[in-house]
């Protein structure tokens, strides 16, 4: 089951995010994320969180069309986007991607996001804002990258480090080589055919592409 969540941030438009929505299960919102999917010709089948940043009209129109809400406290350890994550695993995903992830008003709540993906490493993860898409790569894997030549494909560790990256057909190649968490040394390589492939032995990685034309 693919599972798509609204989290609270601004989300860029693109072809990418219309492609992920067309194939969702099933869609939840993370607060004011709601408002985003409503925007987007989508009424989330759940809404949870503490409800301090979406209208209450609004609230009672997505009640009135259907929508389950899930009150959470605002005196909590978990962030909205956490709590939708977990309520996606509980409801049986196989798949999430997270839209409005970034680009809020808060820095804190972007590299949460990000930061969030470590956690639920069991279940395949993306991240999608218009011309990027970004997920987790836990040891020992590989992961394969679909785009044109010329795409963006930036690597950063998680992890402390992350050892014998081994990739091919991006620009700078990397064989065996291992990254350290803090270093941008992965950062803005490209693809050179339309598929690409991303191994390693151990550590968790994140993978980012970006799509020049889209961009």
């Amino acid at each position: 089951m693919h599972i798509v969540i609204f989290a609270g941030g601004k989300l860029r438009p693109g072809p990418k995010v219309q492609a992920v929505l067309q194939t969702a299960d099933l869609i939840i919102a993370a607060d004011s994320g709601a408002a985003t999917a409503l925007d987007y010709g989508h009424i989330p089948a759940v809404i949870l969180g503490d409800f301090d940043s979406l209208p209450e009209h609004l609230i009672e129109e997505l009640q009135q069309q259907g929508s389950q809400l899930i009150r959470a406290s605002v005196h909590k350890d978990e962030t909205d986007t956490e709590l939708a994550l977990i309520e996606a695993r509980q409801r049986g995903a196989s798949t999430i991607t997270i839209l409005g992830a970034f680009g809020g008003s808060r820095i804190e709540h972007s590299l949460a996001n990000v930061f969030l993906l470590t956690g639920f490493h069991d279940i395949p993860v993306q991240i999608i804002d218009g011309p990027s898409t970004c997920w987790l790569l836990s040891g020992p894997a590989s992961s394969s990258i679909s785009g044109q030549s010329g795409d963006f494909v930036s690597l950063f560790p998680m992890t402390m480090e992350v050892t014998a990256i081994t990739t091919a057909n991006l620009a700078y190649a990397l064989k065996g080589e291992n990254l350290r968490f803090g270093t941008p040394r992965g950062i803005s390589n490209e693809l050179l055919e339309s598929q690409a492939t991303v191994t390693i032995d151990q550590g968790q990685l994140l993978i980012i592409h970006t799509s020049r034309e889209q961009e």
